[in-house]
């Protein structure tokens, strides 16, 4: 029997803790850039793990705004789940001053653990995308911080992110 422990970051119980999460990442990683049909979830994925992992990937204002306002972008706006919006990457870039908000003290109800192992793309694609809605979800009380990030990062033109105004 393998003895797991939590990961420190997001809780999934994973034989080697956060070294074993990490690991479970970077092997999905792999398969996305070694597979056209997984990578069309790979931002969404990517963003996701991060905000479950914001000790890691969230540690300035800037990191955390590209995550969170990249996964609400995809999520509400319709942004490609593959690379993420443009838009917000060049509104990114630069000077841009913004302020760390407290986080959450929990990241969701699912893990990078309730992840299909072995599934096809569009089996995976949906698992991402359950697994970032519970991240989002986690993340109630920054939503309106990251709408205002994409409205922002979009010119202050909210009208093609119809669930923006929420």
């Amino acid at each position: 029997m393998i003895a797991t422990e939590a990961c420190d970051r997001c809780g999934w119980a994973t034989a080697g803790g956060r070294r074993g999460c990490r690991a479970r990442f970077e092997a999905f990683l792999a398969r996305d850039f070694s597979d056209p049909l997984f990578f069309r979830a790979h931002r969404m994925f990517v963003d996701t793990y991060c905000l479950q992992h914001p000790e890691d990937f969230c540690a300035s204002a800037k990191s955390l705004a590209a995550h969170l306002a990249g996964l609400c972008w995809m999520l509400e706006g319709g942004a490609a789940a593959a690379v993420g919006p443009e838009r917000l990457h060049r509104w990114l870039n630069g000077e841009r001053r913004l302020d760390k908000p407290p986080l959450p003290d929990r990241f969701g109800t699912m893990t990078i653990g309730d992840l299909p192992q072995e599934s096809d793309a569009m089996a995976w694609g949906k698992a991402v995308r359950a697994w970032a809605e519970s991240t989002w979800t986690a993340y109630a009380d920054l939503q309106p911080l990251a709408r205002r990030w994409v409205a922002e990062a979009a010119g202050g033109e909210a009208a093609p992110f119809t669930n923006l105004a929420r």
